[in-house]
């Protein structure tokens, strides 16, 4: 069951990043949620963000440099979803903003980074939450998305008690994606 909906969605983000229609109408449902974040950990444009899981198509990074103007750096530990994130984001005109690069949650140090974005999708997101936690600066944002409790069972979340404790959280009502938590590094 754990990644049946992290592989569907990355088919469909597949599909997305090949046609500019179709990313165009499947970016919509990420719209209201992606604001609702920027408010929640009030990014600006100055702010560095990282993005941790980004797919094929990295549709938060990509939304969180248009709300904000602010610099993101999206990181996938998938070699086709990095090449296809990459092609995406020139056709988009945004190479100059955005950067994807390969690599594994658990080996950043995001210490550059004022804010850290964690998709649903990261696993296992509790060791990679945890990893940031640890690593990041003094002052830092991580804005982690929780999924529905009907839905934990397809996210690789083994321990959902550090979720817990977070400073402030932005529900969302229709979606899989129960909450954004904001945890702030002090």
């Amino acid at each position: 069951m754990v990644g049946a909906i992290s592989r569907a969605t990355k088919l469909l983000e597949l599909l997305a990043a090949k046609s500019i229609s179709i990313y165009k109408i499947a970016s919509v449902y990420y719209k209201s949620l992606v604001k609702e974040e920027v408010s929640l950990a009030s990014i600006k444009s100055t702010d560095k963000v990282l993005c941790i899981g980004g797919g094929p198509c990295p549709f938060s990074g990509i939304l969180l440099h248009e709300y904000t103007g602010a610099y993101v750096t999206i990181i996938d530990n998938d070699n086709l979803s990095v090449r296809t994130a990459r092609e995406l984001v020139e056709k988009l005109g945004y190479a100059d903003y955005i950067d994807v690069i390969h690599s594994d949650g658990n080996d950043i140090f995001p210490t550059d980074y004022d804010v850290i974005h964690m998709a649903l999708q990261v696993s296992p997101m509790d060791q990679v939450f945890c990893n940031m936690k640890k690593r990041c600066s003094f002052g830092s944002k991580i804005l982690v998305r929780l999924p529905k409790k009907g839905l934990t069972k397809f996210y690789d979340i083994n321990d959902h008690s550090i979720f817990i404790n977070c400073y402030k959280k932005s529900v969302h009502n229709w979606r899989n994606v129960d909450s954004t938590a904001l945890f702030v590094k002090s």
